[in-house]
């Protein structure tokens, strides 16, 4: 896996880069604790960053990295914490070795784009970092720490997260071995949980990355438990943005001569893949151009050599007080600058002769085989030299003009089935050697049938997947069926810590010149193209058939006396990824004394869509809770114990958000049944912004909600609602929405319900939307004459299991149409709200108060207020969370405040 490798500064301060091979297999397990976390990705989704593909200016930086040894590793919480401008500087201006670890996926936070949220969101901001990441010219590496959304303390994040995300730390410091950690949080007591923790792990895990003592749970070699630091300790350096930084100044704002851009500027390019976090909307923040600096986490002083030190000794990792240069470094350096300054002049010959030149002087090092008996100097000289070479064969992969076109015909491959493969090389015409013949490496039990040669050398191989390689049902076998794809390339860490796992299929080329060897390598991916766009998508096994189900949820309003229950209809799409004709059975499962229609049975011509269409009915006496109707196929018609293994359960969908990844999950419709008093006819339109799933919670109730874009809120006739819905930071991400407040306010005071949803505080502080005054984060008093100002916390209440207090138990919003208990606040998941009022004008009533263990009481996530004749209602209460997940006071507390101006039964 050939990831973008830093190179020392030249004279013209290129930020250039290599060319990064597209990763082809795109199932990324999220380890969330969620019944099936997995999906696949295409690289195709975002356009190459400059400087990421095989041109002039990635063919120097390739050549300029192998002149340098520093490997720096900076730490941070979440995809978008890094600083960009940090990250460039260090990888594209002075050319070191750089990888970023983030310690969460980041599925705890919001989405601007669409409707996926948690693990979800994970899968897609990890893409988008990896596509930033390509940007700033860095590796990526993740932990399995859960982002489980805002924490107040270190303390609560520590607990949750467990020892498991320190020992992730460790290994990929081990795997890494940088020799300068950056902690991106060093220092920060306040604000997010996450970011504390972060900042208080990093020194924990370099100290103990260089511990002997200290194994890693699991680890099945010598290799995976070698410590790093001991013997040559680890500079720990914390990253500090803040108003007034103290330590080394980082030239952030000098000018690339290859770009014509600042190192920021370039950053903050690829910062803005961070689509989802609406990243693009503060690209000018002042906080994104502050100076930013750098400082030992001791206190001491540092050399700032150290962040891009050239070549040395032989081994600068074992000879840590040898601060000369050998003789044979000497000369390998000389032939790399040798080599730059011709591809520079664009003579492809002489830049491959010094490379090769290079080569054969690091070939002069006798280098014996390693074995667990091989002595700790002889296995760190090996490194050394095996990391040295690799470097100048990705140059030489790049001077030489290398590439291997390797294109599969389809994407999606089905157990038992061929596919095949035209893997077509190229190198440049100057270049004269040895190009020999092509070869496939598929997964070690799948089978080259044919190899077809074609013209211009090309190779088009036919390849067998065993027909016993079945698709995991969950994850606990997704995690034995990932080990079949090969094993990670020496110093990556376990799959699990990458943004994706390594290639499926990959085409080999050796080359030799001039009697020196290297191997081209290029995985395998396939084009789908539709008529606006086309991805390259690497290769992913998926099942036979896969089963769409219609819907995926429902609401069973429960009654007292129960009432005969009408059944209703689940539809299923069975998709057929096979290519052969194939015959499936297909039906429903459900719990006890529900009836449901009989199995039909389908036939496939082959790749396609067909449908069937199912009757469901409950049982009369329905108990609270959630029931599973779950689908299933089976390839025969008539089921066999034989059969067993021919079962088809998954649901494998695209992102809305972004089609090229692909959510599995079991195929099920989960059934909520529960009481709840809905009003007959109630209508609401809504003003969503990031594709909500609450509308279509709120429709499964009955409730018609129809969703309000521009045109409708300037001119259409809102009377007819008995409420008006504002989505989440609705008014910040639509822009026509404060134009149209007045519309909304009048419609209120006419007698109508405005229930506005939780809103950020930078776009709602400012301006006047609600009828009377209301703030959420109001100015903090001054601070003391030398004192720095403490930041204000955001009111917002992280646990979600926190005690709710009726400030106003019989006030109507609580007892029409139904009675709000305590029972109503049991089963909420993530928080209880957000981006609470802290202050409001006394004509609104407030109805209930909560806090986070050990703070005061907020009475602001909940607040009315009579206007005109209807009324006007703000909540930081997460529907936005609770009424996805099912649970049952959040739907009955959301129909009472639809219901607000709905005049009594």
């Amino acid at each position: 896996m050939n990831i973008c490798n830093p190179a020392r500064p030249n004279e013209l301060g290129r930020p250039v880069c290599v060319a990064q091979p597209i990763p082809a297999v795109r199932l990324l397990v999220v380890c969330l604790q969620l019944l099936l976390l997995f999906a696949a990705s295409a690289k195709a989704q975002f356009p190459p960053a400059p400087g990421t593909g095989p041109g002039l200016p990635e063919t120097v930086e390739a050549i300029e990295n192998a002149r340098v040894t520093t490997r720096i590793l900076y730490i941070t919480a979440h995809p978008d914490d890094e600083s960009a401008s940090v990250l460039t500087y260090l990888a594209r201006g002075l050319h070191a070795e750089v990888a970023l670890l983030s310690l969460t996926r980041g599925e705890g936070g919001q989405n601007d784009l669409g409707p996926e949220q948690a693990p979800q969101l994970g899968l897609i901001r990890s893409q988008e970092l990896l596509a930033a990441t390509r940007g700033y010219g860095v590796k990526l590496f993740f932990t399995r720490a859960k982002d489980f959304g805002y924490s107040k303390t270190p303390e609560e994040t520590e607990k949750v997260w467990g020892d498991e995300v320190l020992q992730d730390m460790v290994e990929i410091i081990r795997t890494f071995r940088p020799t300068v950690v950056l902690n991106g949080w060093g220092g920060v007591h306040s604000g997010h949980g996450h970011h504390q923790a972060a900042g208080l792990l990093t020194p924990k895990a370099v100290q103990l990355a260089a511990d002997s003592n200290y194994k890693l749970r699991g680890s099945s070699s010598v290799q995976e438990d070698a410590t790093w630091g001991d013997r040559r300790p680890i500079l720990l350096l914390d990253v500090d943005r803040g108003e007034k930084p103290q330590g080394y100044p980082l030239p952030l704002d000098d000018i690339s001569s290859l770009y014509g851009k600042s190192w920021r500027e370039i950053g903050l390019d690829a910062f803005a893949n961070h689509h989802t976090q609406g990243i693009t909307g503060f690209l000018n923040s002042p906080f994104l151009r502050r100076p930013i600096t750098l400082k030992r986490e001791d206190g001491g002083d540092f050399d700032l050599a150290s962040l891009n030190e050239p070549l040395g000794p032989l081994d600068e990792d074992f000879e840590v007080a040898n601060r000369g240069v050998d003789p044979l470094m000497r000369a390998v350096d000389a032939s790399l600058v040798a080599a730059r300054d011709a591809a520079l002049r664009l003579d492809w010959k002489a830049s491959a002769d010094f490379l090769i030149a290079a080569g054969k002087k690091l070939d002069q090092i006798p280098l014996p085989a390693l074995s667990s008996q091989t002595p700790a100097p002889v296995q760190s000289l090996f490194r050394s030299i095996h990391r040295k070479r690799e470097k100048i064969n990705a140059a030489l992969v790049l001077v030489a003009g290398v590439r291997l076109d390797a294109i599969s015909d389809r994407s999606e491959l089905v157990p038992g089935e061929t596919f095949t493969v035209r893997v077509d090389p190229h190198h440049r015409d100057a270049i004269n050697g040895d190009f020999r013949k092509i070869s496939l490496a598929p997964p070690h039990d799948w089978n080259i049938v044919k190899e077809d040669p074609e013209p211009n050398g090309a190779i088009r191989f036919t390849v067998a997947i065993p027909q016993a390689l079945r698709f995991p049902q969950n994850v606990s076998e997704w995690l034995l069926w990932s080990q079949r794809i090969p094993g990670n390339a020496p110093g990556l860490p376990s799959p699990a810590l990458l943004p994706e796992p390594p290639p499926l299929a990959t085409a080999t080329q050796d080359v030799v010149l001039d009697g020196y060897s290297f191997t081209a390598v290029s995985p395998v991916t396939s084009i789908r193209a539709t008529s606006t766009r086309a991805d390259r998508i690497a290769p992913r096994v998926v099942p036979a058939y896969t089963l769409a189900v219609e819907p995926t949820q429902l609401i069973s309003v429960l009654a007292k006396p129960p009432r005969p229950r009408k059944p209703f209809e689940v539809l299923l799409r069975i998709h057929s990824y096979a290519t052969q004709p194939g015959k499936v059975s297909v039906g429903l499962d459900a719990p006890r004394l529900w009836i449901v229609s009989a199995p039909v049975t389908l036939s496939f011509n082959g790749v396609g869509d067909q449908y069937a269409r199912f009757k469901v009915t409950a049982p009369l006496k329905l108990a609270a809770g959630n029931s599973k109707i779950s689908a299933r196929a089976y390839n025969t018609a008539d089921r066999t114990p034989s059969a067993k293994d021919q079962k088809f359960t998954l649901s494998l969908e695209p992102l809305q958000t972004m089609p090229t990844l692909l959510w599995a999950e079991p195929a099920h419709c989960l059934v909520h049944a529960f009481a709840i008093n809905v009003p007959q006819n109630l209508r609401v339109g809504y003003i969503t912004a990031e594709s909500e799933p609450i509308p279509d919670a709120l429709r499964m109730l009955g409730i018609q909600v129809e969703l309000l874009d521009a045109q409708a809120l300037a001119f259409r006739d809102l009377s007819k609602f008995d409420a008006v819905v504002v989505g989440v930071r609705a008014y910040e991400l639509r822009p026509e929405l404060p134009a149209a407040n007045q519309r909304l306010l009048d419609y209120a005071a006419k007698g109508g319900t405005l229930l506005v949803q939780y809103q950020r505080d930078f776009v709602w502080d400012k301006s006047f939307f609600a009828p009377y005054p209301a703030l959420i984060s109001p100015s903090a008093p001054p601070a003391k004459e030398g004192a720095t100002p403490a930041p204000r916390p955001l009111p917002r209440i992280t646990d979600e299991n926190s005690p709710v207090k009726f400030l106003k138990p019989n006030d109507p919003l609580l007892n029409r149409p139904n009675k709000i208990t305590q029972s109503d606040f049991k089963g909420w998941v993530q928080e209880r709200g957000l981006y609470f009022w802290t202050q409001f004008d006394a004509k609104y009533t407030p109805l209930i108060a909560m806090n986070d263990p050990g703070e005061p009481d907020l009475n602001g996530a909940l607040v009315y207020a009579r206007y005109g004749r209807g009324v006007y209602i703000y909540t930081g209460v997460a529907f936005f969370r609770q009424l996805p997940e099912g649970v049952p006071g959040a739907y009955r507390l959301f129909v009472n405040l639809l219901s607000a101006s709905r005049p009594p039964r």
